[in-house]
């Protein structure tokens, strides 16, 4: 995955901290949101391969910044990889509804979130 731009959007520092220990060890370039709103700004920007977002954030929710994020031009049909704490079957529908790539629940393996990011933007390389 060298190379590719993954964008972090989760408000706890320590799971930004995880994601991108793990995620930079595959070669990716990680740029990291701290919020919806954050991520919204950096996407108007630049570009990224992949987007792991977080459901449950302060100000706009996960959900509806997936939602805003499609109307930016390039990101109609971005991979992303959803996380929540909240893995019941309304909110995977309503993830699935945003054209979600794949959803995560926490606690997670990281060894599976580089597994999954693999599986939606490429690989160069086997392992971590």
């Amino acid at each position: 995955m060298k190379n590719k731009r993954v964008m972090v959007v989760d408000d706890e520092r320590h799971m930004q901290r995880l994601l991108h220990f793990n995620l930079e060890k595959t070669g990716c370039i990680v740029l990291p949101a701290m919020s919806g709103e954050d991520a919204l700004e950096k996407a108007a920007a630049t570009t990224v391969d992949l987007l792991i977002v977080d459901v449950m954030m302060p100000g706009i929710d996960g959900f509806t910044t997936v939602r805003k994020l499609r109307e930016v031009p390039g990101y109609e049909h971005l991979p992303i990889i959803m996380l929540t704490a909240r893995g019941q079957a309304d909110v995977r529908e309503a993830a699935a509804g945003l054209g979600i790539s794949d959803f995560l629940t926490k606690p997670f393996s990281p060894i599976e979130l580089v597994t999954r990011a693999r599986e939606l933007i490429g690989s160069d390389r086997e392992g971590l």
